[in-house]
């Protein structure tokens, strides 16, 4: 470490694949060496192995009953963990806080990574790692002048990243060694913020940790691809498949335009070979979300798939899963011979053989096809036992007894005895519509490597994380994915009526979205309607503030539109004491107030409570984990009132809601109970305040709110909670209070305003009728007194 400077900088890289099987095993086996000598350095081979102490782990879990799930990410937890010793590696006080500060950077990045989370997915996670890092942390704690190594072999798990992680934050330098392409990195650290990615040539399935040659074993390379070593050793056996049985070879086909091209016959498909021995280019296309080619695109996304279903219930065998693949049935079940259940197998080589030789798997006519289904059931099941490399014997046997079932359920529909065999013109076809499960995708794995098209649609990008695990780098299926989405609806049964537009329409929806776009400046009325506002709330003089008043958002300085959002430069202000001229102070006011979309308040407090307690407190279910109020929940509760509005508005005005508890405007504590007052208040104001908002076309005349308060009685908090509100929206407030109170301010953070001071201050000023004050007079010029004009 004396030798890497003072920034004391340490390593953590991924080298993902392989180039030279035979060099890159001899650096392994050299690097190995020369680590041990070091003493402080731990290799995980395949898998971070943890405690199966139950009394520890019971131990570590009570922890996290004193903390709730809002506050693990506050530094509670990080506290806790502290004063029980748990940092404390070493006598190092130093060394304590870093072990903490990286344990709360890992912590956040973990509960930033997850769609969602619960407190038994947090306490699992963090029980796991607390420890590992009592196992491992305690054991690269050696004074060394090496700082600790750590080196794992294989793709790790998600949980197993996140400690490498805290590990190289600590001050491990890190190496993970995975010769697959399989990175579930892409999960936690796709950006490579925490770790460096040397990414090789080959794909090679991982084998044992490369051995040492002076233990008296040849390097001869990393381990043959397991499949083919089970292969090998069915070919030697009384097995019903041989290596040199002919399959139908099939080839993975892309096309974006799938729902017409997958109708096209076998031998007008590019890559197509016949008999003796064939080459079948097959689809299997993930189609995620929906394109928007037509204005009514969501209305043809479900008639594509209403006119594709038919036309392929006309096409030949065809499949359509819509509401998930059924288990095993109780016959189906009972049809397996009770000796494939209760034989002692010894490995999952004797699992294959005895399935195979029991001739349970479902036989056609077809020699060729019955050898490509016993080959496609074979790959499937090692490849199943590959990616789940922690399972044992009796899940395995499960999964490939599951697998035989469904196969002898629906390959009689694929391939019926009329067909006799493989229809070399038009293959089966298989549709999976909605959710999908990790066995299910086996399924049509094994669908396609018999020949079929496979198609698995789904409306939503999130109904393709099942594939993202299983086949990240696209190798067994392709993915079409595209940038609209709809929430899963039921399969369509019906074609629905839909609109097209003329040739002149999309003309000029061509030339607008050129002219009216976010970067010329040109706006139509409500182009932006289902934008966000950031308002940008500007720092003014008095007489600044007079003159931007009347000016539209867009001619305002710092106004941009960029990433779906309106940068609104608004005013925030209060105005203490009076003029000199108490006539200018009344003309400054009526001047104000004759904007349009302004509205001049005069009687404060002017919110007025409508909720009672019980209501007001009936309404802490609508707050979702993370303190924020949940948008489905808030539209569906009995004191939602603005149903009446426009889509877009509405959400915004829930978002509004939520940008305003995490603004920082307010002085008191935003806790529980003052979120469900916000969110009353806001839900319960007047009407006249609501038609204010919904006049607010972002770019053009921003809605002004004027108070007049000269009383003691000075603004409530749900006063307070509207105009932080008006401002986190972008409206113009001002504040006149002739008496120099503090008042806004009691509330509000006075950073978040300007605060004008005029020369006098006055008790009891009414505000008279703004219609009787006059303009001043103005003097007459020079000459006019001379011609007497005036």
């Amino acid at each position: 470490m004396s030798e890497r400077g003072d920034s004391g900088y340490v390593y953590f890289y991924r080298i993902v694949g392989c180039d030279d099987e035979l060099k890159y095993r001899a650096e392994i086996v050299c690097l190995d060496e020369k680590l041990k000598a070091l003493g402080n350095y731990i290799r995980f081979d395949k898998a971070i192995h943890i405690t199966t102490d139950s009394s520890l782990i019971d131990q570590t879990r009570k922890l996290f009953d004193q903390v709730p799930l809002k506050d693990f990410s506050n530094g509670a937890l990080l506290n806790l963990l502290e004063t029980r010793g748990y940092f404390s590696l070493t006598p190092n006080n130093q060394f304590t806080v870093q072990i903490k500060t990286a344990f709360g950077v890992m912590l956040e990045l973990y509960l930033i990574k997850q769609p969602t989370i619960n407190l038994s997915m947090l306490v699992n996670f963090l029980t796991k790692i607390l420890l590992w890092l009592a196992d491992y942390g305690k054991q690269i704690c050696k004074e060394s002048i090496h700082n600790p190594k750590l080196v794992y072999w294989g793709s790790p798990k998600e949980h197993e990243i996140y400690f490498l992680i805290l590990m190289s934050l600590i001050g491990c330098d890190v190496l993970v060694l995975n010769t697959s392409f399989i990175d579930n990195f892409d999960k936690v650290d796709k950006q490579n913020e925490f770790s460096f990615l040397t990414k090789k040539a080959n794909d090679i399935p991982i084998g044992a940790f490369p051995a040492n040659p002076s233990e008296g074993k040849k390097c001869t390379g990393i381990e043959p691809p397991k499949s083919e070593k089970v292969e090998e050793n069915l070919s030697n056996s009384q097995g019903k498949l041989a290596l040199n049985d002919h399959i139908i070879v099939v080839k993975l086909k892309k096309n974006e335009n799938v729902f017409a091209e997958i109708l096209v016959p076998l031998s007008k498909r590019s890559g197509y070979v016949g008999k003796p021995y064939p080459i079948i280019p097959a689809y299997f296309v993930r189609y995620i979300g929906a394109p928007a080619t037509v204005d009514d695109w969501e209305a043809e996304y479900y008639n594509s798939l209403y006119n594709l279903d038919k036309a392929l219930q006309m096409s030949g065998a065809y499949i359509k899963f819509i509401y998930g693949i059924p288990t095993p049935y109780a016959a189906e079940s009972a049809a397996i011979p009770h000796k494939l259940i209760d034989y002692p197998y010894k490995d999952r080589l004797e699992i294959l053989e005895q399935i195979l030789q029991s001739n349970i798997l479902f036989q056609t006519h077809d020699e060729l096809l019955d050898n490509t289904i016993r080959r496609a059931f074979v790959d499937i099941a090692t490849l199943f036992a590959e990616r789940n490399s922690n399972i044992n014997l009796s899940i395995l046997l499960n999964f490939t007894l599951k697998l035989v079932t469904w196969l002898n359920r629906y390959l009689p529909e694929l391939f019926s005895s009329k067909n006799k065999g493989f229809d070399y013109e038009r293959n089966p076809k298989i549709l999976f519509y909605g959710n999908i499960k990790p066995h299910e995708i086996y399924l049509l794995c094994a669908f396609h490597k018999i020949g079929c098209d496979v198609l698995f649609v789904h409306s939503q990008e999130d109904g393709d994380k099942p594939f993202q695990s299983f086949d990240l780098h696209q190798q067994v299926t392709k993915l079409i994915k595209h940038t609209h989405t709809l929430p899963l609806a039921s399969f369509p049964q019906v074609e629905q009526v839909i609109r097209k537009s003329t040739v002149a329409y999309n003309a000029s929806k061509e030339i607008e979205e050129v002219i009216y776009s976010e970067d010329v400046g040109l706006f139509q009325p409500w182009q932006f309607e289902s934008y966000l506002t950031q308002p940008i709330t500007l720092k003014t003089t008095y007489d600044e503030l007079k003159i931007l008043w009347r000016e539209q958002a867009r001619i305002r300085p710092e106004f941009k539109v960029q990433n779906k959002k309106v940068y609104v430069p608004n005013l925030f202000a209060k105005i203490n004491g009076v003029n000199e001229n108490i006539n200018n102070y009344w003309q400054d006011i009526k001047a104000l107030s004759l904007a349009a979309n302004t509205r001049l308040i005069s009687d404060v407090p002017f919110s007025h409570i409508s909720y009672t307690k019980q209501e007001l407190y009936q309404t802490a279910y609508l707050l979702n984990q993370q303190g924020l109020f949940d948008e489905v929940k808030v539209v569906e509760s009995k004191h939602y009132k603005f149903g009446y509005l426009k889509g877009p508005l509405q959400h915004f005005l829930i978002t509004k809601i939520n940008e305003l508890i995490l603004s920082g405007m307010f002085l008191g504590t935003v806790d529980e109970k003052f979120k469900l007052k916000i969110l009353m208040t806001i839900l319960t104001m007047d009407d006249y305040l609501v038609k204010l908002i919904e006049m607010f076309d972002y770019p053009q005349e921003i809605p002004k709110v004027i108070v007049y308060d000269n009383e003691k009685e000075t603004f409530s908090e749900s006063d307070a909670i509207l105009l932080a509100y008006f401002n986190i929206i972008g409206l113009d407030i001002v504040i006149f209070t002739p008496t120099n109170y503090k008042t806004i301010e009691q509330h509000i953070r006075p950073s978040f305003l300007d605060v004008h001071q005029l020369p006098l201050v006055k008790f009891d000023l009414a505000i008279p009728a703004l219609s009787n004050i006059t303009s001043p007079a103005t003097k007459p010029g020079l000459l006019s007194r001379i011609l007497k004009l005036r």
